[in-house]
């Protein structure tokens, strides 16, 4: 795909997480709207809050670095800043919540259509991006991350053939794109492994090695995966490489 291809399936993809956002607030009960979660286990609203948080970091980073301000960045602490917005928005209604998500996402897409499609590719660009390319992080924040949360959700929540379908779809839709199909393989990988899918994060993990090499080592670190560990088939894909 061109860079202007590249920048036209963006926006369709985010524009098809908005839709199911909109899936995902129907298929609530009241119950599951009014109910609080717990920092062991996020509800509904901690699901939505959590997205908006990161969504609008997004747009105050990407706002910042074109008016040519100094770029806040969180640090190393995410697990913290994580807790306090659970803490934070602990008793924020549902309703307000999904309006935030709803405003900050929206936002975000505008932001996304008035940028040429040459510099969402441009690494240099966007110093805080640190040589990742705007395009990159736009489908790690409002891509990848909406859509791992909301499937957590259903995982958690009884609808593991959902949650899965949806994992798999979008998976499908990021791979689309040169510099996220590695990615995007490796984090269905994570989200097998975490959810004690051994044999499909171990064929999704596979493929990702052979696509994206360098992953390798990384993998070796990575706390998703501990489940996998002891695993003969894991081990054997170090073997290999």
């Amino acid at each position: 795909m061109d860079n202007s291809q590249l920048k036209d399936a963006l926006i369709d993809l985010l524009n098809r997480i908005e839709t199911e956002i909109i899936a995902f607030d129907e298929g609530l009960t009241a119950k599951q709207k009014n109910e609080k979660g717990s920092l062991r286990k996020w509800s509904a609203k901690d699901t939505i809050s959590h997205i908006v948080f990161w969504g609008n970091h997004f747009n105050s980073q990407i706002n910042r670095a074109r008016s040519g301000e100094k770029v806040p960045h969180v640090g190393d602490y995410i697990g913290q800043v994580n807790d306090g917005i659970f803490i934070e928005h602990m008793d924020q209604p549902f309703a307000e919540a999904l309006a935030n998500f709803n405003k900050s996402f929206r936002d975000s897409i505008e932001i996304l259509k008035s940028i040429s499609a040459d510099e969402l590719i441009d690494k240099k660009k966007y110093e805080y991006l640190n040589d990742r390319t705007l395009l990159d992080n736009s489908l790690g924040t409002l891509g990848w991350h909406v859509v791992h949360h909301i499937s957590d959700f259903y995982y958690k929540n009884g609808q593991k053939e959902k949650a899965v379908a949806q994992q798999e779809n979008f998976t499908k839709k990021l791979s689309v794109f040169p510099s996220w199909k590695a990615n995007a393989l490796y984090n269905l990988a994570c989200f097998f492994a975490l959810n004690g899918e051994k044999d499909r994060a171990i064929k999704s993990l596979k493929n990702s090695f052979v696509d994206r090499p360098e992953l390798i080592e990384w993998s070796k670190s990575d706390s998703d995966l501990d489940g996998l560990r002891d695993d003969a088939d894991f081990k054997a894909l170090y073997r290999k490489n």
